[in-house]
């Protein structure tokens, strides 16, 4: 009897069975790879949106603009804050613009928005549940924070935005 040789079809389908078995677990981990890469990527730039829409606001709040013309005057209550600033424009200068900061509740979450005379409308944080505006009067003895700021020629010395259990603290031109 002669002896041949190569594979018996048992051997083959064997051979096939891990073949599959292998490559379906590198299908595996490479989506769940993918998947985790979309998820950071996500939280990625949701984490350059919130710095950069607190990087807005700060600085819109920096320069803001009290007494010099009809209508600077700032205001605030305990969800809202209206004042005068000086907003960047897509030229690359400066124009005043009202400025509008509210704490704006809706049938999903509530969040913290900012809006100017110019148009833009950001969404500084969102996803809270409890939110307030608060005024600091006076830094001294730690601070004086009251609720509401009457429409007037000055402006506070920072704005204290709280949001559930984090504050925060935004200093008002070169006062603060």
């Amino acid at each position: 009897m002669s002896r041949r040789s190569g594979f018996t079809i048992i051997e083959v389908m064997v051979a096939l069975l891990v073949s599959g078995i292998v490559l379906l677990g590198a299908r595996n981990l490479l989506e769940a790879t993918a998947d985790q890469a979309r998820r950071i990527i996500g939280a990625s730039t949701a984490a350059d949106r919130d710095a950069n829409a607190e990087r807005l606001l700060r600085s819109i709040v920096g320069r803001v603009e009290v007494g010099t013309a009809p209508g600077t005057e700032f205001a605030g209550e305990p969800e809202i804050a209206t004042f005068s600033s000086w907003c960047d424009v897509p030229g690359g200068w400066l124009e005043r613009c009202a400025v509008t900061l509210a704490v704006v509740r809706d049938s999903v979450a509530s969040a913290l928005v900012l809006r100017t005379s110019l148009g833009d409308t950001i969404r500084v944080r969102e996803r809270f549940r409890v939110g307030a505006i608060r005024y600091l009067d006076s830094p001294s003895a730690g601070g004086s924070w009251i609720r509401v700021w009457g429409a007037g020629i000055t402006a506070p010395i920072a704005i204290g935005v709280i949001l559930d259990r984090d504050t925060l603290i935004v200093r008002i031109g070169e006062r603060g």
